[in-house]
């Protein structure tokens, strides 16, 4: 009897099918390459690494411009004339955008680990652009609506500096290992030695980027300089509505410096706090007086203001 041994037995990688299928829909073991990637593909590799960035550095404006965002509501409100809370599709949109374009990277660095052509798939590159788009013109608009927010970054940094320098060493740092893939796999000596150099330099300017860093938390105690004055902005708008005295006892709690109002003189010559021209928005003068609600503020009497309610709006 004739025994007949296979001559190659096939091993299912079902992680690198998953890898190239998802990345560049390429589910078949002969549709997956280990030539090198070529111009147009690298292009786009580069696209999606300045699309990361540029999300990664939007996430981290609107992350520190939280104690603002009523601020930009009230801009929009102007613009409009009808109060929403905005930041939040802003950041639902964001977040969702950011975590595919990161999971893109990921899939991408997983390529060039395992030695496997990069080839994103058409309708990748699309949703790429799309949100390389949409990041480019939320960075204009806000410039152009809320310019003067782009101050809490360089401010903000004072604070994280140290931890986002410690996340970039800890990210870089587990990198090496794929550039030492690349490294290894390339033929060209000069290949090797710039991807050589500039993960080097990458990394010598990182280990040198904390003798320009000058935040409070590494500070000495007796270094700091003396805390700054806080004003309650209509109180403490964040915590309960703005311009009642719940929230300026709010404020307080936090121990604000001073506190800050807007007053309006009712027709019959009550003064009251109210900071927009009409009441719409921090009242229900749409249900109490319909006919009115458009009305400037100073035209109702404190009888008529007596009777609407300026907290139910920041509970709903």
């Amino acid at each position: 009897m004739v025994k007949h041994q296979p001559l190659q037995v096939y091993e299912r990688q079902l992680c690198l099918s998953c890898l190239t299928g998802i990345y560049g829909c390429r589910w078949k073991r002969y549709q997956r390459s280990h030539d090198d990637t070529t111009k147009w593909e690298l292009l786009w590799s580069l696209i999606l690494l300045f699309t990361f960035c540029l999300l990664l550095f939007w996430c981290y404006f609107w992350l520190e411009a939280h104690n603002d965002y009523n601020e930009f509501n009230w801009l929009l409100y102007n613009r409009s004339g009808a109060w929403s809370d905005s930041t939040v599709p802003i950041l639902a949109t964001t977040a969702a955008g950011f975590t595919y374009i990161a999971f893109l990277m990921v899939l991408a660095l997983c390529h060039v680990a395992v030695g496997q052509q990069l080839n994103l798939h058409w309708l990748h590159k699309i949703a790429v652009i799309v949100a390389l788009l949409t990041t480019v013109a939320g960075l204009i608009a806000v410039n152009q609506v809320w310019g003067q927010e782009w101050d809490v970054v360089p401010i903000s940094l004072q604070a994280t500096g140290p931890f986002l320098h410690i996340g970039a060493l800890a990210a870089v740092t587990a990198l090496s290992w794929v550039v030492a893939g690349q490294v290894a796999r390339a033929e060209k000596t000069r290949v090797q030695v710039v991807v050589l150099l500039l993960y080097l330099g990458v990394l010598l300017g990182l280990y040198l980027v904390p003798l320009s860093i000058t935040s409070p938390c590494i500070m000495e105690r007796s270094e700091l300089k003396p805390r700054p004055d806080v004003i309650g902005h209509q109180g403490a708008p964040m915590l309960a509505p703005e311009n009642t005295l719940m929230s300026f006892q709010r404020a307080l709690q936090m121990n604000v410096t001073g506190l800050e109002a807007d007053v309006t003189i009712s027709v019959d010559g009550v003064p009251f706090l109210m900071r927009d021209r009409t009441l719409r928005r921090t009242t229900d003068v749409e249900k109490v007086f319909p006919d009115r609600h458009a009305e400037d503020a100073s035209f109702f009497n404190w009888t008529d203001l007596r009777q609407l309610n300026a907290g139910q709006w920041f509970l709903e």
